[in-house]
């Protein structure tokens, strides 16, 4: 017991308020610090533009996207690309990628392999083909042929045809006749598009590279913005959605719903990107990816909220690499902490006051 100014405490009472002082200062330091670190929790690459993810536990980050992340497209008679945002099409949502090492035939499982570089070939399988189909991951002119074709945005570009036995394949998998399996060859070149209803201009004077992308190299969302986004979905008693639907390649954890609308410029690793263009979504948000049907839904909700005035409903940021900051070395790894390194001032302004 200790007497202070005649009264008396117990010294034990002190410690203890003492040590749950300390145990609280340190874990409102802790929680502060955890929630300015957001971190990446997924990795995703599309090999085959508009067909199924490979989700990887590290990724080679090079210019034009990460490394195997669409570098084919699947295109009718005409070289036009084809997508599941045509009924006819949706079954490309069932082709499943799978990478393969050709020296000693052991596939990856998807989610554990982090040396994209020793891959050689790829796999494709269907729950309506009746075998995989293999092909070559570096492109070779002995075993395909050149051949232009329209991607989804931009001019037609010179891609590789794969060839006939990719075509009755692809016929099973998706019911569609004469469709091409068709890749980025040596000839390809293609560059970011801006997408004129978002009013985001490019950063620099150069336009960087890409692969068959819709828009930019990268696409970042956020779990805590679906999180959101199903919460208002529940709301509307409409059904909640997975982030299958808006196909990303990094997805991070730590940030506040909304919040990379605001970011400028982040590294993650030792790669940088500028955080350039707001990602306006399509129908294809509206197909469920196991059933392939369709609805009106997460874009009627996010209409709710997302829409801005040129009609663009968002979801995602487009990221372009700045360059030097990506190459041979440059792997990112789920767990990497999402640094932020600079914001956007207009679109933090606009963040604040509609979420923040």
């Amino acid at each position: 017991m200790i007497d202070m100014m005649g009264v008396t405490v117990d010294s034990s009472a002190i410690v203890g308020a003492i040590l749950i002082a300390m145990i609280t200062i340190w874990y409102l330091g802790w929680l502060s610090k955890a929630k300015s670190t957001p971190t990446v929790t997924d990795l995703k690459i599309y090999p085959n533009k508009s067909c199924g993810a490979i989700t990887l536990a590290a990724a080679h980050a090079t210019e034009t996207g990460f490394e195997n992340d669409r570098i084919a497209q699947i295109s009718d008679a005409d070289g036009t690309y084809c997508t599941p945002r045509h009924t006819q099409y949706a079954k490309l949502f069932h082709i499943q990628p799978k990478l393969s090492d050709r020296d000693n035939d052991n596939d990856n499982d998807n989610d554990n392999d982090s040396d994209a570089t020793k891959h050689k070939k790829l796999l494709l399988s269907s729950p309506n083909a009746t075998h995989e189909l293999e092909l070559d991951l570096v492109p070779h002119n002995n075993h395909t042929r050149a051949t232009d074709a329209v991607p989804m945005t931009g001019p037609t570009v010179n891609l590789q045809d794969y060839g006939e036995d990719a075509t009755q394949w692809i016929e099973q998998a998706t019911g569609v006749k004469s469709l091409r399996l068709t890749r980025i060859g040596t000839e390809y070149q293609r560059h970011v598009t801006v997408n004129e209803y978002q009013n985001e201009p490019l950063l620099a004077t150069a336009s960087p590279p890409v692969s068959l992308a819709n828009e930019a190299p990268y696409l970042l969302t956020s779990t805590s913005s679906l999180q959101d986004l199903n919460q208002r979905l529940r709301a509307r008693n409409k059904d909640p959605v997975d982030m299958r639907r808006f196909r990303p390649n990094i997805v991070d954890v730590g940030l506040a719903p909304w919040e990379d609308d605001s970011l400028a410029r982040v590294r993650i690793g030792t790669a940088e990107f500028w955080v350039w263009q707001r990602c306006g979504r399509c129908s294809m948000t509206t197909v469920n990816r196991d059933t392939l049907e369709r609805s009106s839904e997460p874009l009627a909700t996010l209409g709710t909220f997302r829409l801005r005035e040129n009609g663009q409903r968002n979801f995602g940021m487009h990221l372009i690499p700045v360059p030097g900051t990506v190459g041979n070395n440059s792997i990112i790894q789920v767990g990497d902490a999402l640094q932020i390194l600079e914001y956007d001032a207009e679109r933090q302004a606009e963040w604040k006051r509609l979420f923040g």
